[in-house]
């Protein structure tokens, strides 16, 4: 019987330790429980008016959503996206993948975004191919 009662009693105190952990946890998983610090950076996308392109390898079918602006270049966007598609090894330079609009692969693309004309992804958006020639 004495066996049962401290059963009972330490199944008693988990429970209560699990109901306070739970009761000052946050309440999204993952979530830190504080609130952004700054307004700015938000503000500052805002006024750049971010907008999304796919960028795609067609040789191997990877893909990649990514966020650019009007102001970011051709060769930041081969950056991030050789990066973001896994073909990021140090012993191959930027300068052999080209950037193509997916329309059009017979003229690299070059500048920034806006002199390419880029548009938000949608039925009519913008798909970027990243294209390894050396």
């Amino acid at each position: 019987m004495a066996r049962r009662s401290i059963l009972s009693i330490a199944a008693v105190a988990a429970l209560a330790l699990s109901l306070l952990r739970a009761s000052l946890a946050p309440a999204f998983a993952g979530s830190s429980g504080q609130q952004p610090a700054a307004r700015g950076p938000r503000v500052a996308l805002a006024a750049e008016k971010r907008f999304e392109v796919f960028v795609t390898n067609p040789s191997v079918g990877a893909r990649t959503r990514m966020m650019i602006s009007p102001s970011m270049t051709c060769a930041e966007i081969v950056e991030r996206g050789r990066k973001e598609l896994g073909f990021d090894q140090p012993w191959i330079n930027n300068e052999d993948f080209k950037l193509y609009k997916a329309e059009d692969e017979s003229t690299p693309l070059k500048g920034s975004v806006a002199d390419n004309e880029m548009k938000p992804w949608g039925p009519d958006g913008t798909e970027l191919h990243l294209i390894f020639q050396p």
